[in-house]
């Protein structure tokens, strides 16, 4: 009789640790992807609202230019 085991519970569970470690990893990338992700959207639509704001600020309705009479340039008197 051959008592030599093939698998050991130790291998098992260290096994379990290293596909547990795999699955906690691979969350973590898709956690911080997406928290990326998020504030790349945010700084943009922020960056969008700025310049509309600014963009806006400056097409405020100006009071209108006075009129102003252009004449001609006088002929030089000799």
């Amino acid at each position: 009789m051959n008592n030599t085991p093939t698998n050991t519970h130790s291998d098992d569970h260290r096994d379990d640790h290293r596909e547990l470690r795999e699955t906690s990893d691979d969350r973590d990338n898709r956690r911080v992807f997406a928290w990326g992700a998020s504030a790349a959207v945010l700084i943009f639509l922020g960056a969008l609202a700025y310049f509309y704001a600014v963009d806006k600020r400056g097409e405020a309705p100006s009071p209108p230019p006075a009129a102003q009479s252009q004449s001609a340039p006088q002929p030089a008197k000799q």
